[in-house]
This record gives structure tokens, C-alpha cells and sequence, in this order.
């Protein structure tokens, strides 16, 4: 005999919701499981994108380009394309590389310089006259110098106190400096001209003034007769020019901008890191902290063939206690009358990175790196030491191998400066 058991409804529904649930986790998990290899690959895409993208970075400084120049280079095995452009931030040559693949793309910018094995520490031009050293000067590391060479000297009667004139090897100087790379020399030249048009956005600085810029965006231009820089943080892709006088305070935070004027004043204590240009005027001064990669940079006035210096105004002037980590530069190849054209790095203050003057060099501080100069020249009571180098210290084997700085001569860009965001 069967017996037949009634199921209630509400049963039969319980069972298909539990049966639809299942279902749904099921499909849910496919979907997670898809969506995961998915994203597994797209993470693999990106990583490749990366990768390429450095690669493709390296592979642009075996070849030349020019500024506003955009090379696009052969796909690799897995499809991708990558394209790299040169262009200029300041003195310092800027690349953008881009990868993509279908609708990804990656895009790096950055700074990039030139990074040599081995600094000489000093670059001084044959003038057919020797390089005298006097009181506790001191030169570490390879220096071409002089036909004449060398030697002793006395200053105010400090004479040289140290068993070696060169702690290193000493190699033969020309008649020329090596030269600074055209382009960097022509972007100088061209922000110290008399009229230069940037295109960019104009913004007003007011007090309390926060701005950050991305590389990626816009420049944005402050602009004005005479600019001071009290409490303001500006960082990124901007410029401030003044057409007579930019003033820093130690109450500003500036970070990778560029200050164009005839002269700039940095007061006591600022920290940061920017690019200062100048036709006339550097004034850095006390217990300053301009961090890498700072450049600080005069043009002279290149229609001007003469010059008479009557007083002892340095061209650019760093002050006691004060670090600067970074490119200083003064270009001005005048034939002079009176006294010389020079710029200065007073006792106690530092330059860790690299100095190229055309003119007379004082150096009472120390230069971590290298040094390309004209000449030296010692001021010491009321009298003017031409060629003498006092007191000052040149030591190459303290700067950081990672150090990259501006091109000379014939060497090529080979590696990031630093990477823009």
C-alpha cells in the first residue's frame, strides 16, 4: 500500500529560494573567479607598462634629440607602444614617456641630467699663469690646471699648510672652459633676454597662498614688477618672474619652481629647492638649505663687450652656513677693466653638487664635487689676489655617485635627475 504525504506550498517555495541562492553563488563566483583573471592580466598589462616605460626612458639617452622633438619607438613582443618627448623645465632637460596598450596607458615625466663615474674636482683655464694656493686651502681628486701649474703661496701671512698641493692626479688645461650644453645655455640666455613670453595660466599671489601644480597640468605664471615670497607654499609647474626684484623669505616652502628676475634675494634660513635665474644678481644668504636639485644661474649681458667693476659686488653671493645641493653657474666671458668679475661662496658655506664660472671664482667655503672655472681671485685686507685660492676646499670623492647634474662638453644625458609628478 503507498501513502501519499501532502507537501505545503510554503516548502516547495523554501526550496526553490535555497536552490535560487545556490545558483546565484555559483554564478557570483564564476564572475569573481573571471573578473579576478581579469584583473590578474590587467595588473600584468600595467606592469609590463611600467617596465617598458623605463626601458623605453634608458633606450631615449643612447639617441639625440632635439627640444619639442617626440620619438616613437619600435613596439615590443607584447604589443605595446611606447613614445618618449623632450622638452626643458629651466636649464634642466625634461622627458615624458608614454606606454599603451588598447586603453591602457602609463605616463612617467622626469628630470634627467648627466651622471659621470668620476669627477675631476677642479677645471681651471690655461691663462698662462700658475694657480696659487695659500692657507688651508685644499683639492681632493683629479685637477687639470695651468701649463704653469701649481703652487705655494702666502696671503696676509697665511701661508699653505698641507704636505700636497693636489690629492689626486694633475692633467693639462686649454685656453677654453669646456662648454655648458647649447640648449641649457640657450634656455639661460633666452630667460634672461629682455622679453620672454611663457605661455601659462596668470594667477595672483596673495598672502597664505597654497599652490600645487602638477607637470602634467598647465604652467601657471605669478608676474609682477617686484615679487616677495613671505607665506607662501608654491610647488611644481610654475614660474615667477619680476621684472625688476624677486624676494625669498624663510617663511615661504618652495618646491621645484622657477624664479626668473634681474635680481634675487633669498634671505636667511630658507629651505627648499627651485631654479633662481638672473641677468644681473644671486644674493643667498645665512643658513640657507637649498636642497637637489637646486640651480642657481646669472647670464651677464652678452651685448655688453667691457666691463668696469669698480666695487666688489659678486655676481652671485652664497652666505656662511648655507648648503646649496644642486648646479651654480655664472656665464659672462667679458674682457673686464678694474676689478674682476666674480661670484663668491663665503667660509662656512657648502656647494654640494657643481660650480661653472666664467669669470673669477672666491672660494672661502667648500665645493663637494666639482668646480669649472676662469680663474680664482682672493679678497683679503683692502688687496685683490688674482688666481690665488684661500682657504677653500675642493673635494670631489664627497659627492653622492648618485649626483646628476647639468651636460658639459661632449658628454650625453644618461640619467634621471629626478622623476616629476
Amino acid at each position: 500500500m503507498m501513502f501519499f504525504t501532502k507537501i505545503r506550498a510554503g516548502a516547495l517555495q523554501f526550496v526553490l529560494f535555497i536552490g535560487t541562492i545556490i545558483v546565484l553563488l555559483l554564478f557570483g563566483f564564476i564572475l569573481m573567479n573571471h573578473g579576478n583573471a581579469l584583473l590578474d592580466k590587467r595588473s600584468e598589462t600595467l606592469v609590463d607598462l611600467i617596465q617598458e616605460a623605463n626601458s623605453g626612458l634608458r633606450t631615449s639617452f643612447d639617441n639625440p634629440m632635439r627640444s619639442g622633438q617626440r620619438t616613437t619607438l619600435v613596439a615590443n613582443t607584447y604589443g605595446i607602444h611606447t613614445t618618449v618627448s623632450k622638452d626643458h623645465w629651466g636649464l634642466i632637460e625634461k622627458r615624458k614617456v608614454v606606454s599603451e596598450k588598447g586603453k591602457l596607458r602609463f605616463e612617467k615625466l622626469a628630470l634627467v641630467g648627466h651622471q659621470a663615474e668620476e669627477r675631476p674636482a677642479l677645471y681651471i683655464k690655461d691663462a698662462n699663469r700658475p694657480l696659487v694656493v695659500a692657507g688651508s686651502a685644499k683639492i681632493v681628486g683629479d685637477a687639470y690646471l695651468p701649463e704653469r701649474g701649481i703652487k705655494m703661496g702666502n696671503i696676509g701671512g697665511y701661508g699653505y699648510t698641507r704636505p700636497q698641493l693636489v690629492y689626486g692626479n694633475s692633467y693639462r688645461s686649454q685656453g677654453e672652459l669646456p662648454s655648458i650644453h647649447q640648449e641649457a645655455n640657450q634656455q639661460l640666455q633666452q630667460f634672461t633676454g629682455t622679453y620672454q613670453n611663457f605661455k601659462g595660466n596668470r594667477i595672483n599671489l596673495r598672502g597664505d597662498t597654497d599652490v600645487k601644480n602638477s607637470f602634467a597640468n598647465e604652467t601657471l605664471l605669478i608676474e609682477d614688477n617686484d615679487v616677495e615670497l613671505g607665506n607662501v607654499s608654491l610647488s611644481g609647474n610654475i614660474i615667477i618672474r619680476a621684472t625688476n626684484e624677486i624676494r625669498v623669505t624663510s617663511a615661504s616652502r618652495l618646491r621645484d619652481v622657477i624664479l626668473i628676475a634681474p635680481r634675487i634675494v633669498i634671505g636667511d634660513g630658507v629651505k627648499g629647492s627651485f631654479q633662481a635665474i638672473s641677468s644681473e644678481r644671486i644674493m643667498v644668504g645665512t643658513n640657507c638649505q637649498l636642497e637637489y636639485p637646486t640651480i642657481l644661474a646669472v647670464q651677464g649681458d652678452p651685448s655688453k663687450t667691457t666691463a668696469i667693476n669698480g666695487q666688489r659686488n659678486p655676481a652671485i653671493s652664497i652666505g656662511r652656513g648655507s648648503t646649496v645641493s644642486g648646479s651654480v653657474l655664472y656665464l659672462d666671458n667679458k674682457e673686464l677693466e678694474g676689478l674682476p668679475l666674480f661670484m663668491t661662496v663665503d667660509e662656512g658655506a657648502t656647494v654640494v653638487g657643481e660650480i661653472y664660472c666664467e669669470q673669477s671664482l672666491e672660494l672661502r667655503g667648500s665645493v663637494y664635487g666639482s668646480i669649472i672655472t676662469d680663474s680664482f681671485v682672493a679678497f683679503e685686507n683692502g688687496n685683490t689676489y688674482l688666481n690665488h685660492l684661500f682657504n677653500g676646499e675642493i673635494d670631489a670623492s664627497l659627492l653622492p655617485k648618485e649626483f646628476s647634474g647639468l651636460v658639459y662638453g661632449n658628454k650625453q644625458i644618461n640619467s634621471v635627475i629626478k622623476w616629476m609628478y
